[in-house]
Parts: C-alpha cells; structure tokens; sequence
C-alpha cells in the first residue's frame, strides 16, 4: 500500500470513527426535566403535611416514591404520624429550588431546597420559616420519575 493509500485509508478511519461519535448517543446523556421536576414536586410533598389529615401526605409520598425510600417511609409511617399528631405539626411548603447533579434517561440525582412554615406545639402555634435541603434519587419506572433514595443534608 502506499503512502498515499495509507493517508486515505487513515482520513476515511478518522472520518468514520467522528461520524460515529458524532451520531451515537452520549452514554451519560443528561437527565431531562422530567426528574428534576419530580425531585421539586417531591420535596414540596414532604415538607407540606397537617397532622389532622397525616393520611393524604402519606399516600402522596408513598404515590411518589419508590424503592428505598418508599420501604422506610411505610416502616416508619406510624411513628412519623404518631410524633406530627403529638406535637400539632402542619407544614406547608412555600418554595422550592431544584437542579439536576448527575443523571440519564433511568435514574438521576437532584438537589432539593424547601423552604417551608411550621406551627406546632414547639412553636407556641406561631408559624416559623425553615429550610430543608436534600439530594434525591429519581428513577424512571414504567415512564414516571419516583423517588428511591433520601439523603438529608
């Protein structure tokens, strides 16, 4: 083969080789709305929840949860309403700031940052503003973005 031969060989290689990186998809493409808008509706869910009515914010987390995460809450739902019961606790969740970390098209992790009023027992029934922070994983199941993991920060 000649010089000349090997040149072309080599151009038509590097130009295939690009042509293919060019059309093939990203491996890490980046996750889409769609998870981080869940991560936010999320986030809103938990920190929105009337002692009086425990049971609607707990079938509101459990239909945007699964996994992990959904396990522990059912393991735990009992105390976690027992306590809001005790101590009067109504929330509600007056913002929410959310980004996407990481992620693709199955699972994806996004920061949450709620910012919600608290009355309760311990705050003499005055409303008190708080900040909850958290990182979340959402997974894509059957085409909805659920949660399955819940690290506080």
């Amino acid at each position: 083969m000649s010089r000349s031969e090997i040149a072309a060989a080599l151009s038509l290689s590097a130009a295939a080789c690009f042509a293919a990186f060019v059309a093939a998809p990203a491996a890490n493409a980046a996750a889409p709305e769609e998870a981080r808008l869940a991560g936010c509706e999320f986030g809103s869910a938990a920190a929105t929840y009337d002692y009086a009515r425990f049971g609607e914010h707990a079938r509101r987390m459990l239909d945007l949860s699964t996994g992990e995460f959904r396990a522990e809450f059912e393991n735990f739902r009992a105390n976690i309403q027992s306590s809001a019961e005790a101590a009067h606790i109504r929330a509600e969740a007056n913002s929410a700031d959310c980004r996407i970390v990481s992620g693709d098209d199955n699972r994806a992790e996004v920061d949450v940052d709620v910012v919600r009023t608290v009355t309760s027992d311990e705050t003499d029934g005055l409303p008190q503003t708080s900040r909850m922070a958290m990182t979340v994983t959402v997974d894509n199941v059957d085409g909805r973005w659920l949660v399955s993991k819940v690290r506080k920060h």
